[in-house]
């Protein structure tokens, strides 16, 4: 498999122009709103049952909610948003929905494990590196009646939350890029790019919106890239399933898009040590799997293949 491979996924079914146009508000819609509903309506409940103790704040954040609650409210959004990129693929666009993963029959569960441990790895490496540069950063917060449910909410919930995210930014939306551009810096550019822009939402980005978002461009457009050149999307997934288990189960911050009950408290969320150390790990992984991939494809398509395949 190689890059023109999987972009040329697209071309399976009908890939009008006003098919796209018609597909993503589909999708944000069943993202943003359909997805919404189960948190709006948490948010109607603590504001109405008259408990003082239960509240809604404008950090996006709940009090006297269990956190278990609160995080499978949340990550229902997730089931929507697949949803939605179901919806379109199949019906609108009429091509198969696993083509936005691989041009195989089957997912390689074998290539999504290798994403999934390599990028764990270095996250912990970081992770016991920064607790020991600076003691007292990392409190342990284990609370074994929390913890023990939530292990399983996030073994179900967080692979559905990043596959839905790489479903459209890595796949629907990179192999619809590349019906019109075929060189691969300038898709995994535009990906890393789109993947920042509603990042910068979270409430960590507040804290620094320039090495934050360098950090969520960073790890968009690594994934992109090793996405073409692996011509697949596995990678990508078990990357940011990797990512996101790590944060919510082992070590979250204070200020988090992702409140959990995890085994340590990150008490101060160090921008500049996170954004190094983001850019340190996509170094590592992309030369520990683009070394194998060196000889898979051209860094672009040329163009008379472009129009002959068009």
């Amino acid at each position: 498999m190689d890059m023109n491979t999987y972009l040329d996924l697209a071309r399976q079914g009908k890939n009008e122009w006003w098919r796209y146009l018609l597909a993503v508000p589909v999708i944000l819609f069943a993202w943003q709103l359909v997805g919404g509903v189960p948190i709006l309506l948490l948010i109607i409940w603590v504001t109405l049952d008259g408990n003082p103790a239960t509240a809604f704040h404008q950090d996006g954040t709940f009090s006297g909610v269990s956190l278990n609650l609160s995080f499978t409210t949340l990550m229902l959004a997730s089931w929507a948003f697949v949803a939605g990129i179901f919806l379109a693929v199949r019906f609108i666009h009429q091509r198969r929905f696993l083509s936005l993963v691989t041009p195989s029959r089957s997912l390689d569960w074998r290539r999504l494990f290798q994403g999934f441990s390599v990028w764990f790895g270095l996250v912990a490496l970081f992770a016991l590196l920064e607790a020991f540069l600076y003691p007292g950063r990392y409190v342990l917060t284990l609370n074994l009646r929390t913890y023990i449910p939530f292990i399983f909410l996030a073994l179900i919930l967080i692979p559905i939350q990043t596959s839905a995210e790489e479903l459209f930014f890595r796949a629907y939306l990179l192999q619809g890029f590349g019906l019109r551009n075929r060189n691969i810096w300038t898709l995994s550019f535009l990906s890393g790019f789109i993947f920042m822009l509603p990042h910068l939402l979270n409430p960590e980005a507040k804290l620094n919106y320039l090495l934050m978002g360098l950090s969520y461009f960073s790890i968009g457009a690594l994934l992109a890239y090793i996405t073409l050149r692996d011509g697949s999307l596995e990678l990508a997934l078990g990357v940011h399933a990797a990512n996101n288990l790590f944060t919510v189960l082992f070590a979250n911050a204070v200020v988090t898009a992702l409140p959990s009950p995890s085994m340590f408290t990150v008490m101060k969320l160090d921008v500049v040590y996170s954004t190094v150390t983001i850019l340190v790990a996509c170094l590592v992984f992309a030369l520990i799997f683009l070394i194998p991939l060196r000889r898979k494809i051209p860094l672009q398509e040329p163009e008379n293949n472009i129009r002959d395949s068009q």
